[in-house]
């Protein structure tokens, strides 16, 4: 290899680095100022990024499971409110329809849980066509995860007049969940030296 293709390789690497620590640096900033705790939120991110170049296939994981429960917790919680009979119409609406986009993230995790194996199957064979594929099915079940918990954002608990602890309580979790899926994409949106072993 000749002098100069080194250095230009050099050069690609360092630009890359440079251009993946700013995105990174911004993405925290971007999602943590969402999240019910700021701080605890940057330094799980900055935990993560530790873990994710050792075993990112184990970290994806991490943070599904991790959203699951939650996930499961606020279905629990909010079909209890619902039960108890003491809300307004307009809250037992927002509740319902909310209910349903919880159900899809629900759904949609399980489904990244089983890509997230695929892909690693893939990746210990070295198929890199079979990699991209579980890849992009795990970006498209998560997107749609965050999609659906917006909808119960802006949508369910958006209508007029719902104020109180209910609608407080539930859009600071949901607020938490959704940086749980979009610190899932950012795990597999940004290459890591541990994923060039594939």
């Amino acid at each position: 290899m000749s002098k100069s293709t080194i250095i230009f390789l050099l050069v690609k690497l360092v630009i890359f680095w440079v251009v993946t620590t700013i995105l990174v640096s911004a993405l925290t900033e971007d999602i943590c100022k969402e999240s019910s705790n700021p701080e605890a939120c940057k330094k799980t991110i900055e935990r993560l990024k530790k873990e994710k170049e050792v075993d990112p296939n184990n970290t994806i994981r991490k943070i599904i499971n991790f959203g699951l429960q939650r996930s499961l917790m606020l279905k629990a919680n909010m079909t209890d409110w619902a039960r108890r009979g003491n809300l307004q119409a307009n809250e037992v609406a927002a509740i319902k329809g909310c209910l349903d986009a919880i159900d899809v993230t629900v759904d949609d995790m399980r489904k990244t849980l089983k890509e997230v194996d695929d892909l690693e199957a893939a990746q210990k064979i070295q198929d890199m066509q079979e990699f991209m594929f579980h890849s992009r099915n795990i970006k498209t079940w998560l997107q749609n995860a965050v999609n659906a918990l917006q909808s119960c954002q802006d949508d369910d608990f958006a209508m007029p007049g719902l104020e109180g602890p209910v609608k407080q309580d539930t859009l600071k979790k949901v607020a938490d969940l959704m940086i749980a899926t979009q610190l899932a994409i950012w795990t597999i949106e940004f290459p890591s030296r541990g994923s060039n072993r594939r």
